[in-house]
């Protein structure tokens, strides 16, 4: 699936950028730059991070907690109508918790915060994807707006030499002064279009900038090479539905959201612990001269009675959150595969129009030559030339057009399929692996 020679030769002779000092910019060292400087991706790291910590706070269900107090003052001590009596008093204490059991709720809180890091990483895949995507698609808007204004330019001074051998002829009675009217319009009309490709071409690179991170210098090269895609449409659903970020990440939502149901089910049962305490009292007894000392190690058994309904609320709560995430996953499925659809049709489109697109110069070509002839002879007149000069002017604009809409067309498939990736790209960049920061921060006991 990869564009002829022939259509790339005939775009890269038409891209020019006004600053010829810096070198070519490779199409991959611009995927990669918008891979590591782009915010989108910057900040949904961050917020994948953020997710990651979910696990640790989960994990810390499983370990025991430890508490310390220290209390000092003055007492004054009465007992049976005895004086009462004044001294220091003093108390230490160290609490350790360790639980055993807690209705199922700390090991299903476990697996469905695994479940949201696990969604987090798709999510950002997902971003990461269609920074590149949106990298592509203002890389050619660049290359191919770049064409358009050079192809405006080279129309405008062929519309110009027109106007002036029609001004010669005019002088000489050949033609008339509408012929020559009718020049003007078109070179007026020229101006007009080069101006507006010159802002259409500008509010590109500013779109480029602001996705790549740097203003486009030099010229643009067109991408020697396209995305490797599926042959038929049935294998490109069967990889999007096993490989899109976005469908797996909602994939990953839903079955979180069915381990958060467990985990407000297990706020109904029993929960086990074993609890050990260590005080240290000075100043206690009837006079309140004694020493205090109690260890004490034991295992507490709640059972939850009645906790003023709120746990039934919750517990409904989540099974509805888990049912909408279902049906999203649904949802989303059945969006990429209208997308895949799409896409398909798009590039199919695209590649076809390639070809008539380049019958249409040919033909084109071919007319404009026969009504120049036919001018010399009579059989024609001004207006016939300038349309024929019109005709092929939007054809190779056309060209052009249709070309920047397959190898956009071609990276959006790729895009759904979940293969926009650096690996598959060929980035001469390191990629970023979200589950070194998941490893690290998982079973982390201390500190920041």
């Amino acid at each position: 699936m990869l564009m002829p020679n022939q259509w790339l030769r005939f775009t890269v002779s038409m891209l020019a950028l006004c600053a010829s000092s810096a070198q070519a910019s490779s199409f991959e060292d611009a995927l990669a730059l918008a891979y590591q400087t782009n915010p989108q991706i910057k900040a949904q790291r961050e917020q994948l991070q953020a997710t990651d910590e979910s696990v640790s706070q989960a994990v810390s269900g499983f370990r025991p907690t430890v508490s310390a107090n220290y209390t000092r003052g003055r007492q004054e001590t009465s007992f049976g109508g005895a004086a009462e009596t004044t001294g220091n008093t003093e108390t230490k204490g160290l609490r350790l918790e360790q639980p055993i059991f807690r209705g199922g709720g700390t090991w299903s809180s476990y697996q469905g915060a695994l479940q949201e890091v696990k969604a987090g990483q798709y999510q950002l895949s997902a971003v990461e994807q269609r920074v590149l995507l949106d990298a592509v698609t203002v890389y050619m808007n660049v290359v191919s707006n770049s064409a358009i204004l050079d192809l405006s330019r080279k129309n405008m001074d062929v519309l110009g030499e027109q106007l002036r051998a029609a001004q010669t002829r005019f002088q000489v009675g050949e033609v008339t002064r509408t012929d020559v009217a009718q020049s003007e319009a078109r070179v007026s009309d020229a101006k007009s279009r080069v101006i507006a490709a010159e802002g259409q071409l500008l509010s590109a690179m500013a779109s480029y900038e602001r996705v790549i991170g740097v203003r486009p210098e030099g010229s643009l090269m067109v991408p020697e090479r396209l995305p490797e895609l599926p042959l038929k449409l049935e294998e490109a659903l069967e990889r999007a539905r096993g490989a899109n970020p976005q469908l797996l990440a909602a994939l990953s939502a839903a079955k979180a959201s069915d381990y958060d149901v467990r985990t407000s089910q297990a706020s109904l049962l029993p929960r086990v612990s074993l609890v050990g305490n260590l005080n240290r009292q000075k100043g206690a007894g009837s006079n309140g001269t004694s020493d205090f000392d109690q260890d004490r190690i034991a295992v507490e058994v709640a059972i939850p009675l009645y906790q003023s309904g709120a746990e039934y609320s919750r517990v409904r709560e989540a099974s509805a959150i888990a049912r909408q995430r279902s049906h999203e996953s649904i949802d989303r499925r059945q969006s990429i595969d209208e997308s895949v659809t799409q896409s398909w049709e798009r590039l199919e489109s695209a590649v076809a129009t390639i070809t008539t697109r380049n019958d249409q110069i040919n033909a084109a070509n071919i007319a404009l030559d026969g009504v120049k002839q036919e001018q010399q002879y009579g059989s024609r007149t001004v207006l016939d030339v300038l349309d024929a000069e019109q005709e092929l002017f939007t054809a190779r604009t056309n060209l052009v057009s249709a070309q920047r809409d397959r190898i956009v067309a071609a990276y959006t498939l790729a895009f759904t399929l979940g293969q926009l990736t650096p690996a598959t790209l060929g980035l001469h960049v390191a990629a970023y692996d979200p589950q070194v920061h998941a490893d690290e921060v998982g079973w982390k006991t201390i500190g920041f």
